[in-house]
């Protein structure tokens, strides 16, 4: 039987064609990769041992903390607002995450409310803002080889959450286990003013513009999810010390994980949450899971409250009774959700 030539030309150009293709993306990754390798900061280690360990029990969602070693007034809140009974009928387990404090005397606090509540992860290194990515990276890397879960809820210790809301979304199917959902932030640069709090050299990063992340006020997703980011962090000698861009971008990026956005979930300042308490009498529930306490420790607990009591009791805002649109909030001080620690800017 003969072959026809037009047959044969067919075969060789549609497997060069699929060898292009698949050299390309191969090319294209390794870009990605080489690029952000590049850009990794040079004074931060992916090497962390734990001073402090928790046990992990298996449950269906493991909260992650970020925490000051200082804060402890903080995690009080947070325990109050959320004891750990409540949690467990939830199914959600607590761990904060702890570096090293620069006094003797904190660490023996540390130790005691470690022994107390067994809720306390803490790495070896100096409780600093360059070593947030160390402390975020951490936290995955100890629940990917230590937890038992479906989904992972990172937050910090200032923000607000109505735990009760989140969890509804979750058993909803609203939020994906295969990607990282919570307030996406587009477009930014990073300050490159010397005498910043917040500068970034070009040696730390040099692009104009971050990729794509979340903010690091909390987000939501999947520990299969975190094991990828552990994963992507492998192929780092150093790391960048913004943890949100670095974990939720550039990781994110490399580990070809996608993003859900909730903005309009997140409330921006912490006045929102509180003229969502005022409308409790209307029965009207917060269009909001997430937002900053705005340094006052006790709007965890009453929000908690307020959020418990609307889980059965309260109806959904209408359109015109939305917060954002109906609650006037007078000017204070421009409070950044693009992370509060990173301070970048919008292009």
């Amino acid at each position: 039987m003969r072959v026809k030539p037009l047959f044969i030309i067919f075969c060789i150009s549609t497997v060069l064609f699929l060898s292009l293709s698949l050299w390309k993306t191969n090319f294209l990754n390794t870009k990605l990769d080489l690029k952000y390798l590049h850009d990794a900061s040079s004074n931060i280690s992916l090497e962390v041992k734990f001073v402090v360990e928790p046990k992990c029990n298996p449950n269906f969602v493991i909260w992650i903390i970020a925490s000051s070693a200082n804060n402890t007034l903080y995690r009080a809140a947070l325990r109050r607002a959320y004891p750990v009974e409540l949690l467990t009928r939830l199914n959600v387990t607590r761990i904060f995450l702890l570096g090293i404090p620069r006094e003797n005397y904190t660490q023996k606090y540390i130790l005691e409310e470690s022994r107390k509540y067994n809720d306390v992860l803490q790495g070896d290194f100096l409780e600093s803002y360059r070593n947030l990515t160390s402390k975020h990276l951490m936290g995955l890397r100890w629940i990917s080889n230590n937890c038992t879960a479906t989904f992972l809820i990172k937050s910090d210790d200032d923000i607000v959450v109505d735990m009760f809301e989140i969890l509804n979304l979750l058993h909803e199917n609203k939020i994906k286990e295969d990607a990282i959902s919570g307030y996406v932030l587009r477009s930014m640069r990073p300050i490159r003013t010397s005498n910043s709090k917040w500068f970034v050299t070009k040696e730390d990063f040099a692009d104009v513009t971050y990729p794509d992340f979340l903010s690091g006020w909390i987000y939501i997703t999947g520990l299969k999810v975190a094991r990828l980011l552990v994963r992507a962090s492998e192929k780092f000698r150093h790391l960048f010390w913004i943890d949100d861009v670095f974990v939720t971008g550039i990781l994110r990026l490399i580990s070809g994980t996608e993003y859900l956005e909730l903005n309009d979930l997140y409330a921006t300042d912490y006045r929102y949450l509180e003229c969502c308490m005022r409308d409790k009498k209307r029965k009207l529930k917060c269009e909001f899971i997430a937002g900053p306490d705005g340094a006052k420790k006790e709007l965890h607990m009453k929000f908690r409250e307020f959020s418990e009591y609307c889980r059965w009791n309260c109806f959904k805002r209408t359109t015109e009774q939305l917060v954002s649109k109906k609650c006037v909030v007078a000017y204070e001080e421009r409070i950044s959700v693009a992370n509060s620690k990173a301070q970048v800017l919008h292009v």
